[in-house]
């Protein structure tokens, strides 16, 4: 039984699959555990017959495939609008091999990719990121880097690209030094490891995000602030519970995993619970809500009025493993995360239509060309590349 089921998925990654195929790939998908879906990308990774080295790129490629089918498994399974223009001709799956790309299709539609790679080709963002020390020196962080030290009073810095950035604090009482640092990434950057900070939490920052904080924390209390988004793991503490400002907004816990989405350019501040539990504030307010794992808070930033429903976890850490994962998301959505990765700004013209829904899953190393034709491709949207701006129109 594995062995068909290796042979399908083989078929199915070469786009060679039969509907009666595709109808079989999906209730694998639908039923088999985790352990047999991820042996089966593991074999197509070292399997001498499909040819594939095993590599960063194809194992990206093949995440992409395997998060997007589960997607539409769910989809399917809870009766969710597809993500195709609102013809109901038969969909056809594709599958972009060469840039990790795996969507729904809108068959008639005149693919837009190839046009877009001969006008100009914008490559994707760099694993990089700024640390600000306390005196005003600056670190450059990359994963090529060499590791170094850097030291400022009792307080010692270490940069690794095995261990991230962690700070070893070696005075007491008066003598503690408890600076401030700063981690930021521009536009086109994602932090290249996690910054550990001096409790043992860990923090990964997406594109054009920051994070303050000290070099030791003291008190009743650990705070740090937020700026776009960011991952965090927080080392638990019962006596001195873990404080992120972000905005207006105010997040205490105690011991948990959670990713907060705090851009200026978007309308909500989303907090995501993926472990224990913590507690959202409106600061003008005072409103305030509990979440519990696999639930996400919506916090308006003009009103300051607070939803709480559940999240699509796959969704919300996408960008964490390399990932755009969009699920009926507008355009004008997508565009934001897309000009942040990429580094460029988005024009509208005679653009009227921003209720049509896309989905899709992305690799995050694919070049912008190829993501902007498989968007086209979807529905009624059109992509101009000019020079580092991208123009939308219907």
């Amino acid at each position: 039984m594995k062995e068909n089921h290796s042979i399908l998925y083989k078929k199915f990654l070469s786009n060679t699959c039969s509907k009666e195929d595709l109808s079989d790939l999906f209730q694998l998908f639908g039923t088999a555990d985790e352990n047999l879906l991820r042996d089966l990308i593991m074999e197509e990774l070292l399997s001498a017959e499909a040819e594939l080295p095993a590599s960063a790129k194809e194992a990206d490629r093949l995440y992409a495939v395997h998060h997007q089918v589960k997607t539409e498994i769910s989809r399917r399974r809870n009766r969710i609008k597809r993500l195709i223009y609102k013809s109901s001709a038969a969909a056809a799956i594709i599958v972009a091999v060469t840039s990790g790309i795996l969507l729904w299709k809108n068959p008639g539609k005149k693919p837009y990719a190839e046009k877009a790679q001969t006008a100009v080709n914008i490559k994707p963002g760099e694993f990089q990121a700024t640390l600000t020390l306390a005196n005003g020196k600056k670190i450059t962080l990359k994963r090529s880097m060499a590791a170094t030290t850097a030291r400022i009073g009792q307080t010692t810095v270490n940069v690794s690209p095995s261990d991230g950035v962690s700070y070893q604090n070696n005075g007491t009482g008066r003598e503690l030094n408890n600076s401030t640092n700063t981690l930021v990434t521009s536009r086109g950057e994602q932090s290249p490891y996690p910054l550990v900070l001096a409790d043992g939490s860990k923090v990964w920052l997406n594109a054009a995000s920051s994070i303050t904080f000290p070099t030791q924390f003291s008190g009743k209390s650990r705070m740090v602030s937020v700026t776009g988004e960011a991952y965090f793991e927080v080392s638990h503490n019962k006596s001195a519970p873990f404080k992120v400002l972000s905005g207006r907004q105010e997040i205490t816990v105690l011991g948990t995993h959670f990713n907060i989405k705090a851009y200026d350019d978007e309308h909500n501040i989303s907090t995501t619970l993926l472990e224990g539990s913590v507690r959202v504030k409106d600061m003008p307010s005072g409103a305030s809500g509990l979440l519990t794992p696999g639930q996400q808070a919506k916090l308006e930033r003009s009103s300051g009025s607070m939803a709480i429903g559940k999240a699509d976890m796959e969704e919300v850490v996408a960008w964490k493993n390399g990932f755009f994962m969009f699920n009926d998301q507008k355009i004008t959505n997508i565009m934001r995360a897309v000009s942040r990765w990429y580094d460029v700004d988005v024009e509208y013209r005679n653009f009227h239509n921003n209720e049509e829904k896309f989905g899709g899953t992305f690799s995050r190393s694919s070049n912008l060309p190829d993501i902007l034709g498989s968007l086209q491709s979807l529905g009624h949207v059109q992509f101009r590349i000019d020079k580092r701006k991208i123009i939308v129109s219907n």
